[in-house]
């Protein structure tokens, strides 16, 4: 192989988005054959052939009309074979229909060959016979190893962005709630049950638990998504402000207000309106506030006319309202707890605490530009062994910790702090020790650290399911050919997973 090609696979190397691997390979073999056309195709889940890229030898994209199309024939006995074909190997393929039909008097096709399945093939072929002489052939076949490497690689961080991005819109967007403990499915299940109704809902649950990401759960699961989803911590506001905070003021209606006022009921209209920490509201908001679950009217400071509102109530609070010594109405609380849903603290759903730790992980990493991909077997260990007094909240705080102060790629305990690592910190000598040598030698340990995550993180799915690949790939977000990849990558067999 030239030292011209070499630098070619070097920078396809380092392409990163798995389309445009796939379209520098196509050039590259074109550019290496000479040929007219060239197309690269990849097999679908039903076993038929879809053309991923096609192009002439001046960089052009070939139409895809049925005779543009490559050599079926040719495509097919290089998959069957798994090594390179070149039309008239055996004295085979020149009598085939599509050879005729598209007036082919010579192809190559090389198969791309990743965890011993043929992932893709690219094809190139001429009008002129002879166009491709054996030292050609030769050549292509050298390449199709390097090409594998090349396009697993890029194949692989194409499936981590996809993930990232499902991760990221899990915990940002449409589903913000991450559990699959009986308790959170519970309360999930609860919370789809009653979003598409107006009913308010009263959210309980100690501090950290994530409240909020409840409330907003409800609303993007109610016909009002799309609508203003406006949070109020009534904690946050002094006694004398509230009131004008969430029903507004007119110009002159204290000391201050010089200028008219929307409040949040106003600023929700239409959509939802989530009162956290609704247990600290004084009397005269309680007594407002009560007015307007009943007739859907506000009215603010210093006005007397009325305004009608069209908004849905989620309150919140980790008091018992109902206590004593609350302060809080009693006929306020009934008008508010229609549905009540009880958020469970983290530590009665323990099984949830290291999927919520990987997504923070890989949310942390993204935000503070880490190389951490994940945590060893003994951060979740410590991790599973603590009692979460501050719940959700304590537990991303201390991963996000854990991604800046981390010493390498995976988290241990003694980057969780002395809280997870009885106190003891890996000293520097220590660290240093495993800290590689060589540029080489620390790419051969980037790899199997991430083969090491993702075993774990395919173990994890299997083990859940008892097996069940189908029920592991829906569970880690990715399709069942995806799943099947990362088994063969990280070689590991779903039988080992089931009841014996």
């Amino acid at each position: 192989m030239s030292a011209d090609l070499y630098r070619r696979l070097f920078r396809l190397a380092c392409q990163r988005e798995l389309g445009s691997v796939l379209s520098s390979t196509l050039e590259l073999v074109l550019r290496e054959t000479g040929a007219e056309r060239g197309f690269l195709v990849t097999l679908n889940e039903q076993g038929g052939l879809d053309v991923r890229a096609a192009q002439n030898l001046d960089g052009d994209e070939v139409g895809a009309s049925p005779e543009l199309r490559p050599s079926r024939t040719v495509v097919r006995e290089a998959i069957k074979r798994k090594r390179t074909y070149a039309l008239g190997d055996d004295g085979a393929g020149r009598d085939a229909a599509s050879v005729a039909a598209l007036e082919i008097r010579s192809a190559v096709a090389v198969p791309i060959v990743v965890a011993a399945e043929v992932a893709a093939v690219v094809y190139v072929d001429s009008s002129r016979a002879g166009a491709f002489d054996a030292q050609t052939v030769r050549s292509l076949e050298a390449l199709g190893v390097p090409l594998g490497d090349v396009v697993q690689n890029a194949a692989q961080l194409t499936s981590l962005r996809r993930q990232n991005r499902a991760l990221a819109e899990r915990l940002a967007g449409e589903s913000p709630i991450l559990g699959d403990s009986r308790p959170m499915r519970q309360v999930l299940l609860e919370a789809e049950r009653v979003a598409s109704t107006d009913v308010p809902v009263l959210v309980r649950g100690e501090t950290g638990t994530g409240k909020e990401l409840l409330a907003k759960y409800l609303h993007e699961q109610s016909p009002r998504r799309g609508k203003p989803f406006v949070a109020v911590n009534c904690a946050a506001l002094p006694g004398e402000l509230i009131e004008s905070e969430l029903f507004g003021h007119t110009a002159g209606a204290f000391t201050g207000a010089t200028t008219k006022r929307a409040g949040r009921f106003a600023k929700a209209d239409g959509g939802t309106l989530f009162l956290d920490e609704v247990g600290e509201l004084s009397p005269g908001a309680q007594t407002r506030f009560l007015r307007v679950l009943e007739t859907g009217e506000i009215q603010r400071v210093g006005d007397d006319r009325t305004h009608k509102v069209d908004v849905r109530i989620v309150a919140a609070t980790h008091r018992d309202l109902l206590a004593p010594d609350s302060g809080f109405r009693s006929d306020l609380f009934y008008r508010l707890a229609v549905v009540t849903l009880e958020l469970p603290p983290l530590r009665a759903r323990g099984e949830d605490i290291a999927l919520l730790a990987e997504a923070f992980v890989t949310e942390s990493a993204a935000r503070f530009g880490s190389a951490v991909r994940g945590l060893n077997a003994a951060a979740l260990a410590a991790l599973a062994g603590h009692a979460w007094p501050g719940n959700v909240r304590e537990l991303r705080n201390a991963i996000q910790r854990a991604t800046i102060f981390a010493r390498g790629t995976l988290i241990g305990p003694a980057d969780l702090g002395p809280a997870f690592s009885g106190g003891q910190v890996a000293p520097a000598a220590e660290v240093a020790d495993g800290v590689p040598e060589t540029l080489e030698d620390l790419q051969v340990a980037k790899r199997e650290a991430s083969l090491r995550v993702e075993r774990g993180f395919a173990a994890r799915f299997l083990e859940r399911t008892r097996g069940n690949v189908a029920e592991a790939a829906r569970l880690a977000g990715l399709s069942r050919p995806a799943f099947y990849d990362l088994l063969s990558r990280v070689e590991l067999d779903p039988a080992e997973f089931r009841p014996s």
